[in-house]
């Protein structure tokens, strides 16, 4: 199960973080499979026409990937201009 919690932009409009909760990942802080059955996954990604380049996978637990769920659920929702 991999379920998008949101998206965090980058300084270069072309790429993005994804934020997805995750079932049973293995932390890269810590070393362990996470304690609670979700943890956190943070895909970055490069928009190519309209194909996506992946540049880095990083899995992390709940309490490591805290700040993450943090940023994506803190951002405010801005309108994209068409023009």
């Amino acid at each position: 199960m991999r379920q998008l919690v949101g998206k965090i932009p980058t300084k270069d409009p072309d790429v993005i973080q994804e934020v997805y909760l995750s079932e049973t990942v293995y932390c890269q802080e810590c070393r362990t499979t996470a304690a609670v059955p979700v943890g956190i996954e943070v895909v970055t990604v490069k928009k190519e026409g309209a194909s996506k380049k992946v540049l880095r996978h990083e899995y992390y637990c709940r309490a490591h990937g805290f700040d993450y769920e943090t940023r994506v659920q803190g951002l405010p929702i801005r309108p994209r201009c068409s023009a």
